[in-house]
């Protein structure tokens, strides 16, 4: 049986997470918008809902709360959901937010999600005490100064304002208990049962006939042409759009891996003249990126009209896209024709396991993030042959001794940008960036060896002559906040 339930992300970070710990006990959830309406739950495979909110203190925007309540399905509310619960129970909060530190908490364990779940020091962030009224809720878990967590009489229904820490056992061990020993969900979920779900969800979507499926190299798009082949096999055709745009000896590795070696059928097309005269001339980014964008979906809705029998397209976007609104819109070219998400559900670490179950290679499989208008976004003027050529040349060339100094699996990004000069010497700026990101938080800039950096300088201004200065960038991304000292 294919049970799961159903989460209801109020914070990405905190559903990224308890996602990720539940699929690793091999209970399944599917990960779900803050405004879902109720009428979701009603799937007869629905065990149960969590909420999860961050923990600010205020009481999350949950229009469709009171709904859920009348699903009659279990419940667990997280962090600041479980004050909204309370509220719509009718219950009080405390005048003001606690200040976030280590507190006491001793926990019911009569209740079966604490079952195995140790009282002792939690870590509490901005949690509020909570007054339910006694006719209504008891309390589940208490501090010595209140009630941080409550459960509805007669239903299995838990408001806990409060975070599971990381690397928390018991925190899992929570989740865990509600799922299984609440809920009832079966432990079915792995790599292989996802992979089995989206073959057959793939032939079916197909219906008797062909699909298309547009390659662009990264790992989202790989996994989901793999997975189309072994559902489709030969009435599978993967189009891969050669735009000009991508780093040094790309395009012949995804060639290389998906035509020769996993043997799809798999067709390049070379409109890089055709993309470098649209961006003639162009130097905003987002003009460049509206520009690919529009030549893109021409070209795709053009090749998917000349094959025969096309009934699906098959589409790269995982939940990170799906949330941000950040996946690229394929156009259908008739009314005949469907559009199937196989990795929609998946965060990106979740897919890149997929692709290893499927045997991608490391290339494919370890792609460094790339953005849809390509080298286009790091050319920080109008994109001409000459510039890509340096770019392209500079880019392999840090990101080869990122590789060779094993710095790449601990940066989430690294990659060169190219500038004019801004002085009266003429040639080209080359700008160096390499991230360190922690889950849920901003990037600053990596402490990269200074003997890397130099050879990388030095390498730069003898294999590109026209560049006459290289920088390296330490600027914290915008959402970076610095720890204090």
């Amino acid at each position: 049986m294919r049970d799961f339930v159903i989460l209801i992300n109020v914070d990405d970070a905190v559903s990224r997470t308890m996602a990720r710990r539940l699929r690793a006990e091999h209970i399944y959830c599917q990960v779900l918008p803050a405004d879902t309406p109720a009428d979701v739950m009603l799937n007869p495979e629905v065990r149960g809902i969590l909420v999860a909110a961050a923990s600010t203190g205020l009481p999350s925007e949950l229009p469709h709360l009171r709904d859920y309540l009348q699903c009659g399905l279990p419940m667990l509310c997280m962090g600041d959901a479980a004050l909204t619960l309370c509220e719509v129970l009718g219950g009080e909060l405390s005048d003001r937010p606690l200040p976030g530190g280590v507190e006491q908490v001793r926990f019911d364990h009569g209740n079966v999600v604490f079952d195995g779940v140790e009282d002792g020091e939690r870590y509490l962030h901005a949690c509020r005490y909570m007054t339910v009224p006694q006719e209504k809720a008891s309390t589940a878990a208490q501090t010595e100064d209140g009630v941080i967590g409550f459960r509805v009489h007669q239903r299995s229904v838990w408001g806990l304002a409060f975070q599971l820490e990381r690397n928390d056992p018991g925190g899992t061990l929570l989740l865990l208990n509600f799922c299984r020993d609440v809920c009832g969900c079966t432990l079915w979920w792995s790599n292989q049962a996802f992979i089995e779900r989206a073959k057959e969800a793939i032939e079916q979507a197909a219906d008797g006939g062909d699909a298309l499926c547009a390659l662009s190299g990264g790992v989202d798009s790989g996994v989901c042409a793999l997975l189309g082949h072994m559902a489709l096999g030969s009435r599978l055709h993967c189009i891969f759009v050669d735009t000009g745009l991508m780093r040094k000896g790309e395009a012949m590795q995804v060639m290389d891996f998906y035509n020769v070696q996993a043997g799809l059928d798999l067709r390049r097309i070379d409109a890089s003249e055709e993309f470098l005269a649209a961006l003639q001339g162009v130097k905003d980014a987002k003009e460049k990126e509206r520009i690919i964008f529009f030549l893109l979906r021409d070209i795709l809705r053009r090749e998917a009209a000349s094959i025969p029998n096309i009934r699906l397209m098959i589409q790269g976007t995982n939940y990170s896209d799906a949330m941000q609104d950040s996946a690229f819109p394929l156009e259908l070219p008739s009314e005949d024709v469907r559009i199937i998400e196989p990795v929609r559900e998946l965060f990106k670490d979740e897919v890149r396991y997929i692709g290893e179950e499927l045997g991608m290679s490391p290339a494919m499989l370890l792609r460094q993030p790339f953005p849809g208008s390509g080298l286009a976004s790091r050319i920080m003027s109008d994109v001409t042959p000459e510039k890509l050529a340096i770019l392209r040349e500079a880019d392999a060339i840090f990101r080869y001794e990122i590789t060779q100094n094993n710095h790449n699996r601990r940066l989430w990004q690294y990659f060169a940008a190219l500038s004019e000069a801004s002085d009266t010497d003429a040639g080209y700026v080359v700008t160096l960036r390499a991230v360190q990101a922690a889950e849920g938080a901003g990037g600053m800039a990596a402490r990269l060896p200074n003997d890397l950096l130099e050879r990388v300088t030095l390498e730069i201004l003898s294999r590109c002559p026209q560049v006459n200065r290289v920088l390296f960038d330490l600027t914290p991304s915008k959402n970076y906040t610095p720890m204090e000292r």
